[in-house]
């Protein structure tokens, strides 16, 4: 069955409303009446429903079945991403939905060449990269729909994370002097919320590494190979995800 996301305000006990998804409805995939779909609301819940309505601008279909969700980790990541530059964020969001972060958070540093501090522009960008974030979770079958928050700076970022029950820090020094590892980190650990920060495409300047450093966030290596902004929250994703039992 086609999968689509609403709003859960337009869920009631016995309907649903399509709004967003109802041109591609009509247009793209021509659904008819009776068609069953399954949609789902972001907060956990999937409903199997029967098409009942369709136009362009709102479709409407009748739930037979309300269940939650199980595609869900039970690991909580949340992914403080290092602007980037050009659409590599957009990438990045869709590949950390789809292995399972739970929120992802830009975050301005030293490095980065890209900035988001023109109000407008910022907003703009934000809704783009949600709407991305939206595409993935219905492609990749999640329960929850994972956000892509305002951004924030690297100080901001680091008190987040001194609140997460385990912060991670990828830090390509450490890297190739073997002092700490990701698994090394991960096996010590039963945490159910990592907060992981990555730097931009020139990595952490010396002054925020110092500083996450003071403020107790683990720093580790990923192995002899330095890896470009755009891979590390998959890499990481995956081995958290492995860690916990999840793949």
């Amino acid at each position: 069955m086609r999968r689509f996301f609403t709003e859960p305000e337009n869920i009631s006990t016995e309907r649903v409303k399509i709004t967003e998804d109802a041109g591609h409805i009509t247009k793209v995939l021509r659904m008819n009446i009776g068609d069953k779909i399954l949609i789902f609301d972001g907060t956990g819940y999937e409903y199997t429903a029967e098409l009942t309505s369709i136009d362009k601008d709102v479709c409407e279909a009748k739930i037979i079945s309300k269940t939650y969700s199980e595609q869900e980790p039970k690991v909580k990541v949340v992914i403080y991403q290092g602007i980037p530059k050009s659409d590599k964020m957009e990438g990045i969001i869709q590949k950390a939905v789809e292995l399972g972060a739970s929120s992802i958070v830009p975050v301005s540093m030293d490095r980065c060449v890209s900035k988001l501090d023109n109000p407008k522009k910022s907003s703009e960008k934000i809704k783009r990269w949600n709407k991305i974030a939206v595409e993935a979770a219905k492609q990749c079958g999640r329960g929850i729909l994972p956000s892509v928050e305002n951004p924030i700076n690297f100080k901001q970022a680091i008190d987040r994370l001194k609140q997460t029950e385990l912060s991670v820090m990828p830090y390509e020094v450490l890297g190739h002097s073997g002092v700490s590892s990701l698994r090394g980190t991960l096996s010590l650990s039963n945490a159910t919320e990592i907060g992981v920060i990555i730097g931009p495409e020139g990595g952490f300047s010396d002054a925020e590494a110092e500083y996450a450093k003071e403020n107790s966030i683990n720093m580790v290596g990923l192995g002899k190979r330095i890896l470009r902004t755009e891979t590390v929250s998959s890499a990481i994703l995956a081995a958290i995800m492995y860690q916990s039992g999840e793949m």
